[in-house]
């Protein structure tokens, strides 16, 4: 057969394998969904939970690196701690060979009985069902089953297509020089850290080395550095991943480097110090699929067991390698901490619907931390105002704009996917929330730029609207803090309690304005004063009547779909005697505090 020919069809053959091992990891995921989260987190117990969790996730997933960088996303998001992935991603490690030793069946005799279960068998049954299934267009979970079981019986196929275009290699003189050059170990592990590095994935690598093996040629002195460097190369892909993520996410990504790259030097110093003084009496005989698939699975089985008790070592490894920004200590530079939480919002885990919209619930949680502290900053600079302050002011809110941004791009991705009405629902509540604090981060910093406006032009207050304007802060305080109650307690009578405090500042803000005017018209208070008191006002008005928007969709994500209207209407029909036991509760506490001389801003 024609070289050319040859080679086109080989790589025809890795193209089936690579697509099929996506297709079954891209199709399991959607089919088990948030259950992947459910369990990494049972998997934290203990180290052997984590091994085995690793092990049956990517015996699933056909795929070390695909699990590698789902544990990357987790621990990126928050869900896993870096010290729990570890013996995941080691379990990760002996998970991946199994496929290689599936593959190995295709070199057993057509007349054995295991010859039922070989690839060569397999791949046409999975094909038929797999797109019996995808016809079935009624139930998307068949459709899913159907490309899972698609997805292997093309991994198959291009097994074979391989194999059967590898045994044209064997004439070939080149071939026998290459392997011949490969048996310095230096360069066999370079050579398979490079074919691992190209095609993505370890276990079509090894696929990919167990064809090659069909030939005859491959012996275990020139196979044996090549798989070991394999196991080096399959890191790159989560390396790639962990690229943009959070110093936890790079040092998962780490881990699952150094695992092999110690297991490597360990074997390398073995086998080649055995070598030299001793011998293996095999060293130079060939080495068959089996032999491959064999020595994978010793590698990874043999340096887990070494190195699972040093689980603490390789986390502080990874600590000293990759340190941690230092602290800034001074309460207002601490925009950082909040913009963190944006590596949470992972895009590995947008195929999570469930996990990405806690996540962006945890996010958006932060956003309402964010926009609640910059607007006590903000009311803070009436009593002493500081330059140094306002930018920080602007730089708190150029975060929740950031926030704002991140967590409307990542949950319309996940809007994209096909997710359940109620997941619908939810991101749609979501972006009104998200929204709705963006919206009051813009008032907070509007009240800032007005008391710089104030104070540049040398203007002050009277002592009976500086009071006024403060027993109105403490309104808009308690407004802020009880929204963010529900938003993380998710206590539903809470919302009744904010529509309480809008009609309660509705009524202090109506009877400040009136004696504001007539300040005005005594002459107590300049017309430039009055504009500013009176913009104040406005925002902080503004304010709760954005909280109770939040409230409101807050009650949309936790249950049924509710409009604003249909809500109000609903409290105030059937909650009156709760309405008018807040309402006067609410109002003899702020009657208090007006009488209170010594009121002051938190």
């Amino acid at each position: 057969m024609n070289v050319a020919i040859t080679i086109i069809k080989m790589i025809g053959g890795l193209v089936l394998l690579i697509y099929g091992m996506n297709l079954l990891s891209t199709n399991l995921k959607k089919l088990a969904g948030e259950k992947f989260e459910r369990i990494l987190k049972k998997a934290t117990d203990n180290i052997f939970k984590g091994l085995l969790t690793g092990i049956l996730i990517t015996v699933a997933l056909q795929s070390s690196a695909a699990t590698t960088v789902m544990v990357v996303g987790f621990v990126n998001a928050g869900i896993l701690k870096l010290k729990n992935s570890i013996p995941i991603i080691m379990g990760a490690n002996i998970g991946t060979t199994i496929t290689a030793q599936i593959l190995r069946l295709a070199s057993v005799g057509e007349n054995t009985i295991i010859s039922l279960i070989s690839p060569s068998t397999l791949a046409p049954m999975f094909l038929l069902i797999g797109l019996i299934f995808m016809e079935m267009k009624k139930k998307k979970k068949f459709r899913d089953v159907g490309q899972l079981l698609v997805g292997i019986g093309l991994l198959f196929t291009g097994l074979m297509t391989m194999v059967d275009m590898a045994s044209s290699f064997s004439e070939l003189p080149i071939l026998t020089t290459i392997l011949t050059k490969l048996s310095n170990p230096i360069l066999g592990v370079l050579a398979g850290a490079l074919i691992t590095v190209i095609v993505q994935s370890s276990a079509a690598a090894v696929g990919i080395l167990q064809a090659i093996s069909t030939t005859g040629f491959t012996t275990f002195s020139s196979t044996i550095p090549i798989i070991l460097g394999q196991n080096i190369g399959t890191c790159f892909t989560s390396i790639l991943s962990s690229i943009g993520a959070s110093k936890n996410a790079k040092r998962t990504a780490a881990v699952h480097l150094y695992f092999n790259l110690i297991g490597t030097i360990i074997f390398m110093i073995f086998i080649y110090t055995y070598q030299y003084t001793i011998g293996f009496t095999f060293w130079n005989d060939s080495i068959d699929m089996g032999g491959i698939a064999n020595f994978h699975l010793v590698f990874n089985i043999v340096s887990t067991l070494i190195l699972l008790p040093c689980t603490g070592l390789l986390e502080k490894l990874t600590l000293f390698t990759i340190k941690d920004n230092k602290k800034i200590n001074d309460d207002d530079d601490d925009v950082n901490e909040y913009i963190s939480i944006l590596n949470t919002l992972d895009q590995r885990i947008t195929n999570i619907p469930s996990v990405a919209i806690g996540n962006s619930m945890d996010v958006i949680y932060k956003m309402g931390e964010l926009s609640e502290k910059n607007f006590r900053k903000a009311v803070k600079l009436i009593d002493n105002f500081n330059p140094k302050k306002l930018e920080h002011i602007q730089e708190r809110e150029d975060a929740i704009d950031k926030m704002d941004i991140a967590v409307a791009n990542f949950l319309v991705k996940v809007d994209n996917l096909d997710i359940s009405d109620q997941e619908n629902q939810n991101i749609t509540m979501l972006l009104k929330i998200e929204s709705e604090y963006e919206k009051i981060g813009d008032y907070s910093f509007k009240i800032a730029k007005l008391v710089e406006n104030i104070k540049e032009k040398d203007l002050t207050f009277s002592n009976t609207a500086d009071k006024n304007l403060k027993v109105m802060y403490n309104i808009v305080e308690d407004a802020l803090i009880k929204t963010l109650d529900i938003l993380k307690n998710k206590d539903k009578n809470s919302v009744i309690e904010i529509e309480v405090i809008r009609e309660v500042a509705d009524s202090f803000k109506e009877k400040y304005r009136s004696k504001h005017i007539e300040r005005l018209k005594q002459g107590k208070c300049s017309v430039e004063n009055g504009i500013a008191f009176i913009e104040i006002l406005s925002a902080y008005e503004k304010i709760i009547s954005h909280c109770v928007n939040i409230s409101i969709a807050s009650l949309n994500v936790f249950g049924e779909y509710i409009t604003k209207h249909e809500y109000l209407d609903f409290i105030y029909l059937n909650e009156e005697e709760l309405l008018i036991s807040k309402k006067n509760e609410y109002n003899e506490k702020y009657k208090i505090l007006e009488l209170d001389n010594k009121l002051n801003i938190a």
